[in-house]
């Protein structure tokens, strides 16, 4: 279809610089006539085709960027559970030693650990949270 109405396209052109202009275009000749008709019936047709091939790749671009930024944080909320888990475990640690030791510094830490393992937590809570909206927009890309 392309190359058919490209075809047309130089037809007309060639035609119209071998009259002179526009105006001494003979409307009478049918091989002009149907040129011009077949041109301006399939032109249209393409700009539509290639407005939806657009509108398609665009949706895939931004379906594309949403399912990254997904599997990104994904990852992220995946470490921060793995810190908490940790530092939570240390916590724990340090209690038990400050249980058998009797030594105050370690509870400190013990402490200190803790508040951080909360902290880790309420982002994973809050990274869960984005993921969620994340999700829900990618369902509304579809």
């Amino acid at each position: 279809m392309a190359g058919s109405t490209f075809a047309v396209k130089r037809m007309v052109c060639d035609h119209v610089h071998l009259v002179g202009s526009i105006d001494h275009v003979d409307v009478g000749n049918k091989q002009c006539c149907c040129a011009v008709r077949v041109l301006s019936t399939n032109t249209p047709l393409t700009w539509k085709t290639r407005k939806k091939h657009r509108s398609k790749v665009v949706a895939g671009e931004k379906r594309k960027a949403v399912s990254d930024e997904v599997s990104e944080l994904k990852v992220k909320r995946r470490a921060q559970q793995i810190d908490a888990e940790a530092l939570s475990a240390s916590a724990d640690d340090f209690s038990d030693q400050t249980e058998k030791l009797q030594k105050l510094p370690l509870l400190a830490k013990a402490n200190g650990m803790q508040r951080a393992a909360r902290e880790k937590a309420n982002q994973v809570k809050a990274l869960n949270q984005l993921i969620d909206n994340k999700l829900l927009e990618l369902e509304n890309c579809l």
